[in-house]
This record gives structure tokens, C-alpha cells and sequence, in this order.
């Protein structure tokens, strides 16, 4: 087994309560650098996580042969300027969403990756959540049209022919969020979470369809409380609700597919539902992340019971209720990106499916701003060859 020398640039919140675990635990993995603008914060995660020693200048990795891997986790205002040089020292990159702020930055790093060979990664975990991957292949298997409905309880469509749209893939996909559990940053940026936050989703919405979108609406505020909008050419839709007034313990991610008379659904990561599909499972559930085996009852409903239980045994001793987390794919996602770089794998999400996810993402914050639809062409999603 290959052991990987790793530098985590950025030592913030995500990556204390991701990539650093994540790291930590992963045999294939050695913290070789903890690097952070905060000398005091380097250090303190050199000493909690084992690295073997810490840093406060990126500038001094880029060139370190001891280092075969770095994983950027800073806010976006750091991409092309680091991951460009670190590739053209040979060294691959897991980056943080979004891919960069800029079009000509994504452009940069697109291109230097292809010359150098170098992969990048982008942390659109997601994609590598157990839940979401279940998800997927239910999802294909009604969209091949292979895999005839089953009979609903009430049929009236007789001996009528398919209409078009009934091929059509409808996404529903509901984020449930709350302003209160926010960094004081995200108040301040001019792209608000819309940007920041929704490229996970914009992401997930061209990764689950076959068709090119060729039109985006946003209506709310960049800060949250929005529905975005995306439709494709074969005249499927993805909306995305986002609320910023929820509660931070109730479920976040709803996401909902319909194509063919077959509805597929995926619960917060950790349940999976179907209608549709006879040799499938209607329900299947997924396991809690890591660290929460306090709660022992799975799928949405013994969520929801574990959540009130943890409350009020809180409130009996007086303690902060306990944080019930689910797996998302962050593990997953950097795994993978070690097989990829072993030559064992895809890359679970490179630099060229990233871009047209900022690019859509920019396009919902011109919508929104001029307040009408806005027409996506094939520059926003395509990239040339050379």
C-alpha cells in the first residue's frame, strides 16, 4: 500500500472537521505539513492531527519534494495562483469548491492541468456519498427506459402513447439551512452563499443529467431564501430551494427525481426511497457519519427520534445536544482521488466537469441581479479541445 505525504493548506473549520480526520484516519495517508495563515491555528492542528510540522507560507511547499499531495481548503480567493504552480511542479490538488471566482482563473488551471498531466480534484463530496451513489443508479436505471413502471394504484392512461414529456427528468432538490449556524463572512461577500455554497448542487444537477442546460432563473436574495432554476435542452428542470431560516438540526438535503413514472428520492444521506422500479428496495438506509453511534435508530425516522431523545437528555444535565452528522463523501471523495492519482480509478470530479458548475453558479448571480432568466450557451458548458 502506497502511504501519500500530504499538506493541508488552510486549517480552518472544514478542514478541523473534515479533511483532517479524514486524513488522520486514513492509512494511505501521512500529515505531512499543516499550513495556515494563523501560526497558532498550524500549530494547533500539527499537534492534534500528528503532522510532521507546520507552516504559515504556502509559498514554501510548492517545491517540496517530500510532499506528494496538497488539499486546499482556504477560502476561494486562493485557487489559480496556488494550484497552478503546484501542478507545474507535479503535484495534484484536491481543491475546495468553488473551483475559482473567475472564468479566466478556471480557464488557467483547466489548461496547466492538461499539459502537465497533473489531476486536480474538486471537493464536490457529494458525488461520493454512499446515499447519493444509490441515488444515481436508481436514477439511471429509470431514466434508460429499460425497466418498465410499475402499475400505480389508480391507471388511466389506457392504450395512449407516451407523451414527450414523460421521458423528461424533474429534480427537486431542497436545502434546508439555518443563517445562525454561519461564519461571519458569508454576511459580507458580494456572492453570498448562492455561490459559495450552491455550486454542490448546481454540481449534482448536470452530473445526474445527460442534456446541456440552456437556461437559468434565480429569484431571492445571494445571502440565501432562493429558488434557482435550471432547464435543460431536452426540456427536463432542476429547481433548487435554499432557506436560510431553518433549523440547523432538521434535515438539510431533500432531493427528489421523477422520469418515466419512477420517483427516486434521497433523504438527508441517509435513506433512499423508489417507487417505480419492481426488483428494487422501496426503502433502503445508510449509516450516521462516523463518531455518532449514540444514535442507534436509522432512516428518517429514527433520525428525527434520535434528534428529540439527544434534546432532552441534554436538557436534563444541562449540556449542548450532541451534533447529529451524516456522511456526505468527504472521506469517500479523497479516497478516490487517491486511486485516481494510482492510476485505479476515475477522478471522482475533475477540473473539466467543475467549470461549467462556477460557470452556471455565475450566471444564477447575474439572473438574480437583473431579476429575468438568462440564456446558457454552449461556452458555459463546453470546453474546447488544445
Amino acid at each position: 500500500m502506497k502511504i501519500h505525504s500530504v499538506a493541508m493548506v488552510g486549517c480552518g473549520a472544514l478542514a478541523q472537521q473534515a479533511h483532517l480526520p479524514n486524513i488522520w484516519k486514513n492509512p494511505r495517508f501521512k500529515l505531512a505539513v499543516a499550513c495556515d495563515l494563523d501560526a497558532a491555528t498550524a500549530q494547533m492542528c500539527r499537534e492534534k492531527f500528528c503532522a510532521d510540522r507546520a507552516e504559515t507560507d504556502w509559498h514554501k511547499l510548492i517545491n517540496d519534494k517530500d510532499i506528494d499531495l496538497f488539499v486546499l481548503a482556504t477560502h476561494t480567493n486562493l485557487r489559480g495562483e496556488f494550484i497552478v504552480p503546484a501542478l507545474e511542479a507535479g503535484q495534484p490538488v484536491y481543491t475546495e469548491k468553488p473551483l475559482a471566482p473567475s472564468r479566466q482563473e478556471m480557464v488557467n488551471i483547466v489548461k496547466v492541468s492538461r499539459h502537465t498531466g497533473v489531476p486536480v480534484c474538486v471537493g464536490h463530496n457529494r458525488r461520493s456519498s454512499p446515499a447519493m451513489l444509490e441515488f444515481k443508479r436508481l436514477l439511471d436505471r429509470a431514466r434508460s427506459g429499460k425497466m418498465a413502471a410499475t402499475k400505480p394504484t389508480v391507471d388511466r392512461s389506457g392504450g395512449r402513447a407516451p407523451l414527450p414529456e414523460e421521458s423528461q427528468l424533474q429534480i427537486l432538490m431542497r436545502i434546508n439551512d439555518d443563517v445562525r449556524s454561519w461564519k461571519d463572512w458569508i454576511f459580507w461577500d458580494d456572492e453570498g452563499i448562492m455561490f459559495s455554497e450552491m455550486v454542490h448542487f448546481i454540481d449534482l444537477a448536470l452530473w445526474l443529467n445527460n442534456a446541456y442546460p440552456v437556461r437559468v432563473f434565480a429569484e431571492g436574495s445571494v445571502r440565501g431564501n432562493f429558488t434557482l432554476l435550471i432547464k435543460f435542452n431536452d426540456g427536463s428542470i432542476t429547481t433548487l430551494q435554499h432557506t436560510m431560516v431553518g433549523n440547523f438540526d432538521y434535515p438539510k438535503e431533500l432531493f427528489e427525481a421523477t422520469t418515466n413514472n419512477i420517483t427516486v428520492a434521497m433523504d438527508q444521506h441517509i435513506e433512499v426511497r423508489q417507487c417505480g422500479l419492481a426488483d428494487e428496495l422501496a426503502v433502503k438506509t445508510f449509516p450516521y457519519a462516523e463518531g455518532c453511534e449514540w444514535a442507534t435508530e436509522q432512516g428518517m425516522t429514527g433520525y428525527m427520534k434520535s434528534i428529540e431523545a439527544e434534546r432532552i437528555r441534554a436538557g436534563a444535565v444541562g449540556e449542548t445536544a450532541r451534533w447529529l452528522n451524516v456522511n456526505k463523501g468527504h472521506y469517500q471523495q479523497l479516497d478516490r482521488f487517491l486511486d485516481h492519482i494510482e492510476g485505479r480509478g476515475e477522478n471522482p470530479c475533475d477540473v473539466e466537469s467543475a467549470v461549467p458548475v462556477n460557470r452556471l453558479a455565475m450566471k444564477m448571480l447575474e439572473s438574480v441581479r437583473l431579476g429575468m432568466p438568462v440564456t446558457v450557451g454552449p461556452e458555459d458548458w463546453h470546453l474546447p479541445s488544445g
